[in-house]
Formats: structure tokens, C-alpha cells, sequence
């Protein structure tokens, strides 16, 4: 089969194209036929060596959906089912998975891979945060695929939403190195997924008792709160990440978030597809951040 190797770290040109033996299933797990691969941004902080990864020659990828072609269960041969591995392996023709979900009818394969992670990522923050109506939140990076749909699930909660993008589609231009200055005062509720030391100047724009939940990096550091400033004002932070808490939480919620992608609540924005081949261009499209929605790529 055909599937994309890293060869150690660095820009996309250590993604390389080649043939690799299709992989066998284990009891338990299902064989997938892979139509459409999504490549989120985490991944190019994995392939540059920013995040910790593999440095053997490994299948490189996370999320992926398909076709059952194998299951212990027959029932499942045909269906359609989303993926999302910690290990990597989706970047492939086929990949064998423990863990997958069901796509509802009515959805297509770039649509599920589009919106399964990013869509049950933002829903699990959301029952994380516990919003109610009348809430004032700030959703950072509002036009990514994380962003998009917190923006969406939260102004459905009734709370009043403050966003930040770096293209010009948002409130507050978060390329303007003092963008934090501009968000107003009273904020109950901040998805933190920018980060880096100037994350503590948002503590001021919360209310008393508000709650920040931080799940990213985008500036390539980890937001940094100091402690002084969270309990002077009642500040609740929780982190959101790793495979126990983070993984568990998100994977519970991927069933129902692809129900609100069929019912038509939630809406996959897709950027642009690229074949298999083109996994560089896809990559640099990512890094780029010139696009809205997610970037695809298709074995």
C-alpha cells in the first residue's frame, strides 16, 4: 500500500511517499479501507519536532476515516467509521484501529474526518466549561477547526462570544502582538489555544471567578499563568490534554458531535483536499495558516 513515512524532523520534506506492507488487525481492532485523512496543525509541530514524536521511520498520521473491510464483528464490513490514534498510522491506504467511531449517514468521508476530532475536541471543552446563557467567552483562533466549531457550540449555549483570528475574519486580530489589550473586561469563560508568556495578560479581562481552559499552543509555547494572578481574582484553570483525561473526555463525545454534523447543527469547513502524494503541500498549507477549515488528503 501507500503510505507516508517520517524520516526523522524538520519541514515537510521529511514526509516521504513510499510503498509499505498493508497492515495486519489485531483481535479487537478493524481494517480501514482510508478515504480521507485530515492533517491538523499539531501534526506539523510533530513533524518539525516542536511536540515529541517517534524518531524511528514510522506511518505518520492520526485521524483518518473509511470503509471497513475487516472486523470481528461482520456487521461492521462496509460501514463507515472516523479514527484518531495516538500511535500514528493514518497516513496510509489502510490502517488498522482499536478505537473508531460510526459516521452517520449522509456525511462524506472528508466531511467526518473534517469535523471528528475538531468537533468532539470543542464539544468536550464546551461540557468542560459549563457555559450558561448570558456568558461572555473569548474563543481564540475562532477561524481553525477547533475555534470554528467553539464559536458555534457556544453562541448555541445563548453566550455572548468574543473571537480572535489572524485573518481578518475575527473581532481582534490576534497577529497584532497587543491584540490582548483589546479584548474587553468581564470575560467569564477563555478557550486558550494561542499560548505563550503574554497569556497571563488576559487573567485582568475576566471576571471574578471566570475559568480559563487551555488546550493549545499555537504560538509554539504553553500559555503561562502565574498563580498570584489566578487566585487574586478566583481564576479557574484547567488544562486540557493527554491521552487519559484529554483523550477519554474527547473520544466520548465523538458520536454525538458527528450527530450534530448530520442534523446540520455543526458544519464541516473544509479548506483544501490534496492527494496522498502532495502530503508536503498539504503540510505547508497548514503551516501557512492562510486557510479556513481544515486541510484533507485523500489516499
Amino acid at each position: 500500500m501507500q503510505a507516508v513515512v517520517q524520516y526523522g524532523t524538520g519541514g515537510p520534506e521529511v514526509l516521504k511517499v513510499e510503498e509499505r506492507p498493508t497492515p495486519r488487525r489485531q483481535t479487537g481492532e478493524v481494517l480501514i479501507r482510508v478515504e480521507a485523512i485530515a492533517v491538523p496543525f499539531y501534526e506539523t509541530q510533530l513533524r518539525s519536532g516542536l511536540l515529541p514524536a517517534s524518531s524511528e521511520p514510522t506511518v505518520f498520521g492520526h485521524e483518518a476515516a473509511g470503509i471497513v473491510i475487516e472486523a470481528d464483528d461482520e456487521t461492521l464490513h462496509g460501514r463507515r467509521v472516523v479514527t484518531m490514534s495516538f500511535t500514528g498510522g493514518a497516513y496510509a491506504e489502510v490502517v488498522a484501529a482499536s478505537q473508531y467511531t460510526l459516521v452517520p449517514d449522509g456525511i462524506t468521508p472528508e466531511q467526518a474526518v473534517a469535523a471528528a476530532v475538531p468537533a468532539s475536541v470543542a464539544l468536550a471543552l464546551m461540557k468542560t466549561a459549563d457555559i450558561e446563557a448570558g456568558e461572555s467567552v473569548l474563543v481564540e483562533a475562532a477561524s481553525g477547526a477547533i475555534g470554528g466549531y467553539l464559536v458555534r457550540l457556544a453562541e448555541r449555549s445563548g453566550a455572548r462570544v468574543v473571537t480572535t483570528a489572524g485573518n481578518g475574519s475575527a473581532d481582534i486580530d490576534h497577529n497584532d502582538p497587543d491584540w490582548r489589550q483589546q479584548v474587553p473586561e468581564g470575560i467569564h469563560v477563555i478557550f486558550e489555544s494561542i499560548g505563550g508568556p503574554r497569556a497571563a495578560e488576559l487573567t485582568a479581562k475576566l471576571a471574578p471567578h471566570g475559568r480559563i481552559l487551555a488546550y493549545g499552543m499555537l504560538s509554539g509555547e504553553f500559555p503561562a499563568f502565574p498563580v498570584a494572578g489566578l487566585i487574586a481574582r478566583g481564576i479557574t484553570l484547567i488544562g486540557f490534554g493527554g491521552p487519559d483525561a484529554y483523550g477519554k473526555r474527547v473520544a466520548a463525545a465523538r458520536a454525538e458531535a458527528l450527530d450534530l454534523v448530520a442534523d446540520g447543527t455543526l458544519t464541516p469547513v473544509i479548506d483544501r483536499t490534496y492527494p496522498l502524494a502532495d502530503v508536503a503541500a498539504a503540510h505547508a498549507r497548514v503551516e501557512s495558516r492562510a486557510g479556513v477549515g481544515k486541510v484533507v488528503l485523500v489516499p
